[in-house]
């Protein structure tokens, strides 16, 4: 019984070969006419002809995939180059921008430098200070350059303030804002004198100027050039409220001519300094 059914496989082999070797020579005696193929390669064709059509689609669609993913990646790679030369135009283009401002405003400076009679010294504002008791700039040109303390600073729009202290390469400025700065000015318009103080707080206000005196909003003040310190002609200022004040004074508010939020250039004007001995002689 246990060879019968060790024989099973080889028995179920030889049947498989004997029909096959059957179908084979019985394809060959089917050729219909004028067809080359017989019926057992017709037959094998049919069973096995999606195989091909598989394999052919498989290939395209990973051809397909494959070139897909290098067009990806060569856009990608497009994109990324573009947006990297865009940023540098761009870049490119705000420093175009900014040397133009810079320039503009260096012709402006030098234009009114060249107006000034005196020697002048072109510095830059490194530090401001408006929020504490004492309003000042600090500038990067010191007393190696020539600066000394009540040289007059300015830009185009007008008057800064004045000089108080100085190193070999820096120099401290007290703003024309501040509390205890005093400027001897006049109104354009008629002329008449007064002393200009800073109120602390961004402001100023231009004391004994008679009650009397013709002074109305929109007055242009400049300095007077009569306080030994700063030369005249320099804009201080525009009045923008004028009122009756106490005793026999006006009082007047003046906005100063600097915005001194967008201070960058200023220009050191190397006043003539009035010697003590001059200005405490009395015969």
């Amino acid at each position: 019984m246990e060879d019968v059914i060790r024989s099973r496989p080889t028995l179920f082999f030889l049947i498989v070969l004997a029909l096959l070797f059957l179908v084979m020579s019985r394809s060959s005696q089917t050729r219909y006419v004028g067809e080359t193929r017989t019926m057992f390669e017709r037959t094998v064709m049919t069973i096995f002809s999606p195989v091909p059509k598989a394999v052919n689609w498989a290939g395209r669609s990973a051809s397909d995939m494959y070139h897909g993913y290098l067009d990806m990646r060569r856009s990608v790679n497009e994109n990324n180059e573009l947006h990297r030369k865009v940023a540098e135009l761009t870049a490119k283009n705000l420093r175009l921008q900014q040397s133009e401002g810079d320039l503009r405003r260096l012709r402006t400076l030098l234009g009114y430098s060249e107006q000034v009679d005196m020697p002048t010294t072109l510095a830059t504002a490194i530090m401001l200070d408006t929020s504490g008791r004492f309003k000042s700039l600090i500038i990067d040109r010191g007393s190696d350059a020539g600066v000394e303390v009540n040289d007059a600073v300015v830009n185009a729009n007008g008057l800064i303030g004045r000089v108080v202290l100085t190193t070999k390469d820096l120099s401290k400025v007290q703003l024309i804002t501040d509390s205890t700065c005093a400027v001897g000015t006049l109104i354009d318009r008629t002329r008449r004198q007064g002393v200009v103080r800073g109120d602390g707080r961004g402001g100023a206000q231009m004391y004994e100027v008679p009650s009397l005196a013709d002074v109305v909003p929109g007055d242009t003040a400049t300095t007077a050039g009569i306080d030994g310190i700063f030369p005249k002609g320099i804009p201080v200022g525009t009045v923008i409220k004028v009122a009756k004040g106490t005793d026999l004074f006006k009082g007047i508010a003046v906005k100063p001519a600097v915005d001194f939020g967008a201070i960058e250039e200023v220009i050191v004007i190397h006043t003539r300094k009035i010697p003590p001995q001059v200005a405490r002689y009395a015969p």
